[in-house]
């Protein structure tokens, strides 16, 4: 693996990209590698300025010093995927949790009718014995 310096992304895919973006590109470049929507890292851009003031100006200013401008060639993220995956939809996981319940519910009728069933009755008196 190669170092880590601010031409290679950091080994992050961690780049500014100043066409997508409005002033530098830092909001659109760190939403980029991060996998998620630009609006999202706008507002929280916004919202640590509003809360703290030039906090917010300072991580700009240090997003655009310390990240370079993304590669014209390099539009896609160097590691396959988003650095947070959250997998499945969540429909798909409701769907895989209801038949995972289903299994469950007739493996409890079925201990159920067996308990309740008089061979169970006769196999505790043999075992009694």
């Amino acid at each position: 693996m190669s170092e880590a310096n601010k031409q290679n992304g950091y080994n992050r895919n961690l780049y500014r990209d100043p066409d997508a973006g409005w002033i530098a590109g830092v909001c659109a470049g760190l939403a980029e590698s991060y996998g998620q929507p630009v609006w999202l890292a706008r507002i929280i851009m916004l919202s640590v300025f509003i809360f703290s003031g030039s906090l917010g100006v300072l991580l700009y200013i240090a997003g655009v010093v310390l990240l370079a401008k993304r590669p014209r060639n390099s539009h896609t993220p160097s590691h396959g995927r988003p650095l947070f995956d959250y997998g499945e939809s969540a429909s798909d996981r409701a769907r895989q949790l209801k038949e995972r319940m289903r299994a469950l519910e007739m493996r409890l009728q079925s201990m159920e009718r067996y308990v309740t069933s008089s061979r169970f009755n006769v196999n505790k008196e043999f075992k009694n014995l």
